[in-house]
């Protein structure tokens, strides 16, 4: 009876065995069956099926020793990088195709040199020349040459001059954003001035005057963008004149030597469409004539400079400035203010304004290049100028544009010329001419236009002006017109033939030598080049087609009549 029971409860348990093993009631560590939960089941068909009251339940039917290998369930799962996904795939499908390029302008075909040479009646050469070399990609050079002389268009060659001017200019981009460039020329003129008959001189024959010059600049530029840089300028320059009248007491000699260094900084400010500018420097000089003691003189100034664009309308400018000047004569510190105002009123009409006052000092050289007549005993002193400017301009259409405006100025010790009277055997005579100081008051109102009817066809311009310049101690400033009128007009009837004229009326000017002013003049000239290839031209000018007799500075009578021509050269 016993051995009956037990066979019966043996096989009970024989038989429950394999339903233990599936519900994994034991250890789950020695199943071989996936653990996998119901509910991501995926019935392959057009939709998944969800079944919310199924529990994870054993999965009948499989093999009892399946290859199936289990997964570490703290693997890392695989993610593919950017550059991963792309990898494989050709660059050029990763681009946006290029539009196609529409080109309004062409750039014009940059030269490395031009050279324009002619000759005139009365013997008159002259040369405008000028040469670009790239050294490399931080490198370049440049230069020009300017020459014109005459073997004198009166008789015994009075009248003949020679003037030269040649620069170099050398600039080196150091980086992206700093540039180092050297300038330096230098100049050779010669004049032959008239001398007045009848005077109680001796040996007095043709003046020849020469002009010898020479002078650098080297400076340094930081520049980040349109807004925001600096700039160091270092420089000086040496100039002489040389009057040879034979042996006697107006044959001298003028020297000066100038030197001038100035530094600036500009930056944007907080505000859009604001900037800074400040500024600082020196400029001197020291000259001495022939008789007379070394003098010097120095102009120390430094400003700052607030700009802004209001209402996209409105761009304002102002200067707050103080100046040290000396020279032989005085010594003074001045105030120099400034506003520019521009304003664009219409998209076709600018109103601009511009309320100033300054010292200025005017150097030896710039004196006797102005004026050729001038004598030796040069003496400098500053003068103080106030003023006003205003315009407006009408811009119907681009290229053609309709202006007009007044300015008035206040100059104390204003510079003007005069002829020095000397003694004379038949009474009063007068020789070269001697600088002069005085307070000044010129107004100016003027209008003019610019118009490009056919462009690039037909394009001329003009300016009407009319000034009172007077002295603060009564009548006008010698030499200076009161009426004025200048223009040119060019026509291209066929592309490479430009016909071009330019004319000057000058008024009445007073004369304090003479009982009566100077004459009025009109020099009309005309002139026509053409381009026979890309390389050759040729041009002829016509100067002072009416024959004028006209003097700018009293007892010495200008070129007549000229005709010249010559060729052109482009590199």
């Amino acid at each position: 009876m016993i051995l009956r029971i037990f066979t019966i409860t043996l096989l009970a348990i024989l038989a429950h065995l394999p339903a233990m093993a599936q519900s994994g009631g034991g250890n789950a560590q020695n199943s071989l069956l996936p653990d996998i939960n119901p509910q991501d089941i995926e019935i392959r068909s057009e939709f998944k099926a969800r079944f919310p009251g199924l529990r994870r339940q054993p999965i009948l039917g499989f093999n009892p020793k399946p290859r199936v290998f289990r997964i570490d369930p703290d693997r890392m799962p695989f993610m593919e990088s950017r550059e991963d996904a792309v990898a494989g795939i050709e660059v050029t499908n990763l681009d946006r195709p290029r539009p196609p390029v529409r080109r309004i302008l062409s750039t014009p075909l940059r030269r490395s040199g031009y050279i324009r040479a002619g000759i005139g009646s009365y013997i008159t050469p002259e040369i405008e020349a000028y040469g670009f070399s790239q050294i490399n990609e931080q490198s370049q050079l440049l230069g020009d040459l300017n020459f014109r002389a005459s073997d004198g268009h009166l008789e015994d060659n009075l009248g003949s001059f020679r003037y030269m001017d040649a620069s170099v200019n050398y600039v080196n981009k150091v980086n992206e954003s700093l540039r180092f460039s050297v300038d330096v020329g230098g100049l050779y003129d010669f004049n032959k001035m008239i001398q007045p008959e009848g005077l109680a001189i001796q040996n007095i024959g043709i003046t020849d005057k020469d002009y010898t010059g020479a002078g650098g600049t080297i400076t340094l530029e930081n520049i980040q963008n349109s807004l925001d840089g600096w700039r160091i300028s270092v420089g000086g320059n040496a100039f002489s004149v040389d009057v040879n009248a034979g042996e006697n007491s107006l044959t001298g000699e003028v020297n000066e030597q100038r030197y001038h260094a100035s530094a600036s900084k500009y930056w944007a400010g907080q505000r859009m469409y604001e900037t800074f500018d400040i500024t600082g420097g020196v400029e001197g000089g020291r000259y001495k004539s022939t008789g007379l003691e070394t003098e010097q003189w120095i102009n120390a100034k430094a400003s700052l400079e607030y700009s802004r664009l209001l209402n996209f309308n409105m761009h304002i400018s102002a200067r707050g400035g103080v100046e040290y000047i000396s020279d032989a004569f005085s010594e003074k510190i001045y105030i120099a203010p400034g506003l520019k105002l521009k304003h664009n009123l219409r998209d076709a009409v600018l109103l601009t304004a511009n309320l100033y006052a300054k010292p200025e000092m005017q150097s030896v050289q710039e004196h006797h290049q102005y004026n050729r007549f001038l004598n030796f005993e040069t003496q400098l002193r500053h003068s103080y100028k106030t003023g006003l400017d205003a315009e407006i301009a009408f811009q119907p259409i681009e290229g053609n544009r309709i202006f007009g405006g007044l300015s008035f100025n206040h100059i104390r010790d204003y510079a003007y010329y005069q002829r020095a009277e000397v003694i004379s055997q038949n009474g009063g005579e007068f020789g070269f001419y001697d600088v002069n100081y005085g307070d000044a008051n010129i107004f100016e109102i003027y209008a003019g236009i610019t118009q490009q009817l056919v462009p690039e066809k037909f394009w001329f311009t003009a300016k009407l002006y009319g000034r009172s310049p007077s002295l603060s101690d009564g009548g006008d400033i010698p030499y200076e017109e009161r009426l004025g009128l200048e223009g040119s007009l060019s026509y291209k009837p066929v592309k490479n033939l430009t016909i071009s004229s330019w004319a000057e009326y000058v008024g009445p000017r007073a004369d304090p030598n003479a009982m009566e002013d100077l004459n009025a003049f009109a020099l009309i000239n005309g002139g026509a080049e053409y381009q026979i290839n890309e390389r050759f031209g040729v041009y002829a000018k016509v100067l002072n087609i009416l024959g004028q007799k006209y003097e700018i500075w009293n007892g010495y009578e200008e070129r007549p009549f000229q005709v010249f021509g010559g060729l052109t050269i482009k590199l």
